[in-house]
């Protein structure tokens, strides 16, 4: 028998090639049979085969395979299994079985191992998950065939890690969790194993938290004290395995053997010197904190050295030798926490410095951030300093945990989320690699050390009453009340208005809430980070710690108040908060008005892009196209051509009389609008969403008429060229966005890469329709009045192939200091906008100084296709996305840009610009330009003034770096 289905499960279906996305019904059955399978003596599989080099599959016996090339045993997948693996869940592996370069591949094509990878995690975080009972099935899994194949994955992801310096991340990951030899006693064991006693015994809970956050090696006697005190005899067992692995992490001398390997395998002398000089000092037992300094500089000279390392010894030495050395960091700061209360403050800045070099040669930073960390830390370690800078650069510190969260999210986002749908457990793996290594005890010192600076300044952080020094970080200032919901799926379909959420990433579709707590930020710059910041919504990046704090008050009322300075205070809501929120609220905007008599909906005919100039915003098209309009005449080298469908063609399509009642749609909009103003509560909302969805439905499958097709295609031609050499992207256009007072940022419709005229048209009904869901409506109406006069132009641009693309505001948006610009980017076409992971960049636009924000870290990027639409893709190797040369022409367009094109507030000061632009073969490409807006009323709120008070008087203040903090 010839294993035909084993060959194209393992070679087809691990290079991503499933079939259909499973539905949320296919996943609950799926979650059904996992479940099952943990409970199977057989696990995933029905029976042992062999599997012969020839093909051939053979029955269990004594040299099955000697006649065929030799084979390996392992159980064979049973049909649910394999139904599993055909919709894109790659459980129940083999790993002597996987075929190396299916899962290796390129970058784009690693879901497979990373599949392979979560659910080594899983074995160990759920007592062996799937093959619970399959451990005992003899023949299932051989443990020596299990290492060859691990190892062969080591090698081959080392090979390719070459060109790919953010893979080491990846491939250390991988070392950690595949069985390749080498025996550990990682920390994530101790983790796991407390977790999985936490849930089967609720008297453990306090003391697996101790475990968590604040480890030290007390507690394998803390364990076995309590095991001895309080645990039935059918866990002692489990209990005693704990505190034996807890001792396990803290044994001495765990280097040695790893080290001694290293220093034969390593190609160059200079380089095995040092290690062979590490080796010894080691051997002295040096203190916690020289112990954590030699092991982090030793994991540093390690990553360097990886590059230059050819040979499979060497790259698994290295490995070894490379985990064995984080567990000296986190045992030397597990100790170093026991007396951090009598260090000085230079003492811990020493030591954060050292956890960041621990961090870079860890893999969990890059080169780029721990050149940035490093000279942010030589700079509070200056003599002298103020209390102003010193609490500005550790401000920027607390950036640190978010960098390394969104290193794993890099890798391990989409893989989480996918799995996650048929396993929840899934979703613990990124928390628990955070919390296993140098990162645990690096946020310890910042914490304290920004709460230091914090009481020095006289202000702190404060969650429920407690004060906080890191692990909150403003994005938008404002003040909310209202009902604080901390689990909240980012595809949500249910955020109430009222609502403050915390969310595992800002949403690019977020309906209006009251306040946003984020676990993974996006970028600064996204279309929803602008709406937050203009309508005053405060929103602030949380950590996973803070999180855990926040949960304990789910579905609680609460107060969020963040201040311009940056405080971020969470209360309980009561009595005491009537007079700050008032009857009205205190963050109440001016109501935004149409501006009805500027409008001129006689305009009927198709213009050119170049006709528009900036004064015919809001009169025959929206900002959108006139600003650009204006940007081409500024700029003609760096503004594509384009065609605009004025407010007038979309005001034709609502004199359209209805089939029935003769009345046209315009007509029966204004009768809806005021029937819905006479309701309150539920029937107001019930009203709206089935107006909303008429409308809509009835612009859809409006016809503009033959006169506007021909109009149409003979604009396209005139400014466009022949219809076959371009496709387009298809731009809403409102007269109520981008305006002094209210952006609407991403609130309506682009259909990206359009090709063919009837898809043209059926992308303008589209367009048109847009403002009208209810998101778009909700969000417009928080400042609008006369809503029937909300009026729709259309621009069409050509799709531009650019190589990279985002926004850029003419302000610093995270220091507010000026002479300084704000960039968020990423490869590909829409970058930024819809909240990606960007790379973050504050620039001097004098000087050119750089100082590094975030680094873009969305696995993919979008790309046109030329058929119409958008793939993606993966990234390149590059860490970086902005090259110098570009720098300079941003630079150079921050200078200019003012002066040719001011844009005003609503109170007709001169505000900053946000532009939306990208690359194209090295060319600076302008798509967008309109003012960027803060909400003054957050900017002015008494109360949140209050909270900064203190804040502008410690620039004269200095540090004593060699004082103790108080506690």
């Amino acid at each position: 028998m010839r294993c035909i289905l084993f060959v194209l499960v393992i070679g087809l279906s691990m290079t991503g090639q499933a079939g259909d996305k499973p539905t949320n019904q296919t996943n609950k059955e799926f979650s059904r049979w996992v479940e099952a399978f943990k409970l199977s003596a057989k696990g995933p599989f029905n029976q042992i085969r062999w599997y012969c080099k020839d093909g051939t599959v053979l029955p269990p016996q004594a040299g099955a395979c000697a006649k065929h090339g030799g084979g390996i045993q392992h159980g064979q997948w049973n049909e649910q299994t394999r139904k599993l693996r055909a919709s894109g869940y790659y459980i129940g592996n083999v790993l002597a079985a996987v075929e190396t370069d299916a899962v290796i591949g390129t970058a784009g094509q690693r879901q497979a191992l990373k599949q392979i990878l979560l659910e080594r995690y899983l074995m160990a975080a759920d007592d062996g998950w799937i093959f619970r009972g399959a451990r005992y099935y003899r023949g299932a899994m051989q443990i020596e065939d299990e290492v060859v194949g691990a190892r062969r994955l080591l090698i081959a992801l080392s090979q390719a890690q070459q060109n790919r310096p953010r893979d080491f991340l990846l491939l250390r990951v991988a070392a950690r969790l595949l069985p390749h030899g080498e025996e550990s006693t990682d920390v994530a064991r101790v983790r796991q194993l407390s977790t999985q006693l936490g849930e089967r015994d609720a008297g453990f809970e306090k003391l697996r938290n101790k475990i968590h956050s604040q480890p030290d090696i007390g507690d394998a006697a803390r364990v076995r004290d309590y095991a001895a005190e309080h645990v039935a005899r059918n866990l002692a067992q489990d209990y005693l395995q704990l505190a034996d692995a807890i001792d396990a992490v803290y044994r001495p001398g765990q280097v040695d053997s790893t080290l001694a390997a290293l220093v034969r395998s390593l190609p160059r002398r200079l380089i095995a010197d040092k290690f062979r000089r590490g080796r010894h000092a080691f051997k002295q037992d040096p203190a916690p904190a020289e112990r954590l300094h030699l092991a982090a500089r030793l994991l540093a000279v390690l990553r360097d050295e990886f590059p230059y390392l050819t040979s499979p010894v060497q790259w698994l030495d290295t490995l070894d030798v490379s985990l064995a050395l984080e567990r000296e960091v986190f045992t030397a700061g597990a100790a170093l926490r026991e007396g951090l209360g009598k260090q000085s403050r230079r003492q811990r800045i020493v030591l954060l410095k050292d956890v960041a070099m621990a961090l870079y040669g860890s893999g969990e930073i890059s080169s780029r951030q721990w050149q940035s960390v490093s000279d942010v830390l030589e700079q509070l370690l200056r003599d002298n300093i103020s209390l102003s800078e010193y609490r500005q650069h550790l401000r920027y510190l607390s950036r640190l945990p978010g960098w390394i969260d969104r290193a794993y999210q890099f890798h391990f986002a989409e893989t989480v989320a996918h799995l996650a749908a048929i396993e929840a457990k899934t979703s613990r793996f990124i928390p628990d690699q955070l919390r296993g290594g140098a990162a645990l005890f690096g946020s310890a010192l910042l914490d304290g050390l920004s709460i230091d600076a914090d009481r020095l300044a006289q202000v702190s952080h404060s969650l429920f009453g407690k004060p906080v020094g890191s692990g909150l970080r403003m994005l938008n200032p404002g003040l909310a009340r209202g009902t604080l919901h901390t689990d909240t799926d980012a595809n949500s379909q249910t955020l109430q208005a009222d609502g403050i959420y915390v969310l595992p990433e800002t949403m690019p579709e977020l309906p209006p809430v009251t306040g946003i707590l984020t676990l993974g930020e996006g970028n600064m710059l996204s279309h929803i980070q602008l709406l937050a910041r203009n309508l005053g919504i405060p929103n602030v990046v949380i950590d996973d710690r803070v999180h855990s704090v926040l949960r304990h008050d789910d579905g609680s009322k609460v107060v969020m108040a963040v201040s311009p300075g940056g405080r971020v205070l969470l209360e309980r809501d009561g009595p005491k908060w009537e007079r700050i929120f008032g009857s009205a609220g205190p963050l109440a905007h001016e109501r935004i008005d149409a501006n009805v008599q500027k409008l001129d909906l006689q305009v009927r005919d198709l213009f050119g892009l170049g006709q528009l100039r900036a004064t015919d915003a809001g009169r025959i098209a929206g900002p959108k196209a006139a600003n650009l309009g204006e940007l081409r005449y500024q700029f003609p080298g760096n503004v594509p051509s384009g065609v605009v469908i004025p407010f007038g063609v979309f005001y034709a399509l609502l004199q359209q009389p209805g089939k029935e009642t003769g009345q046209t749609l315009f007509e029966w909009m204004q009768a809806e609008y005021r029937r819905m103003d006479s309701l309150v509560g539920e029937p107001q909302q019930q009203a709206r969403h089935r107006f909303l969805k008429t409308l809509r439905e009835r612009i859809l499958h409006s016809d503009p008429g033959v006169e506007f097709r021909t109009q149409l295609r003979e604009a396209l031609h005139r400014h466009l060229g022949e219809e076959d050499n371009y496709t387009l992207f298809v731009r809403s256009d409102t007269n109520m966005e981008d305006l002094p007072g209210f952006t609407g940022a991403g609130l309506n419709l682009t259909v990206p890469n359009v090709k063919g005229f009837d898809a043209l048209l059926d992308a303008i009904r589209q367009v048109w329709a847009s403002p009208f869901t209810e998101r778009a409506f909700n969000w417009r109406q928080r400042r609008m009045q006369q809503p029937e006069h909300v009026y729709v132009s259309v621009l069409l641009m050509p799709s531009v192939a650019v190589d990279k693309s985002g926004v850029m505001v003419t302000a610093d948006v995270a220091a507010d200091k000026p002479g300084w610009i704000t960039v968020a980017m990423n490869e590909g076409v829409g970058g930024a906008v819809q909240g990606q992971a960007a790379e973050e960049l504050r620039i001097n636009v004098a000087s050119g100084q750089v100082q590094l924000l975030a680094e873009a870290s969305s696995p993919v990027r979008r790309v046109l296709n030329a058929q119409g639409g958008l793939d993606s893709l993966p990234v390149s190797a590059s860490e970086e996305v902005l090259s110098a040369e570009e720098i300079r022409q941003l630079r150079d367009l921050a200078r200019e840009l003012p002066r040719r094109f001011p844009m005003q507030d609503e109170q007709g000061q001169a505000a900053a610009i946000d532009v939306e632009f990208g690359y194209y073969a090295d060319k600076l490409i302008l798509f967008q330009a309109r003012p960027y807006l803060a909400s003054r009323s957050a900017q002015k709120n008494q109360y949140l003034k209050d909270l900064d008070a203190g804040l502008h008087d410690s620039g004269q203040q200095r540090i004593v770096l060699d004082d103790v903090p108080a506690e």
